[in-house]
């Protein structure tokens, strides 16, 4: 297994259902204000988007709203503002 699978393997949610709403809506609002261009780098907020999502019993949007962020840092870190 090649690092960056060991290390996605080892990731935890914090998070749980009650919290993960506000946590998808801090990094949207974050990341949507200062790109991946933040004083943290792309790295640390994929990591946090990776937290989230391996939160358990996520819903369809929430996932969704998740894929976007990681889209998001994904391609350059392009400022966007996030509907739902």
């Amino acid at each position: 297994m090649n690092e960056t699978l060991e290390r996605h393997a080892t990731i935890t949610s914090p998070y749980t259902l009650r919290n993960v709403d506000a946590a998808i809506g801090h990094l949207e609002r974050v990341l949507s204000a200062e790109g991946a261009n933040s004083l943290f780098g792309q790295t640390y907020w994929r990591t946090r988007v990776q937290q989230v999502s391996a939160t358990r019993g996520l819903q369809r949007e929430q996932r969704a709203r998740l894929e976007q962020l990681m889209k998001l840092l994904t391609d350059g870190g392009c400022v966007q503002t996030f509907e739902r």
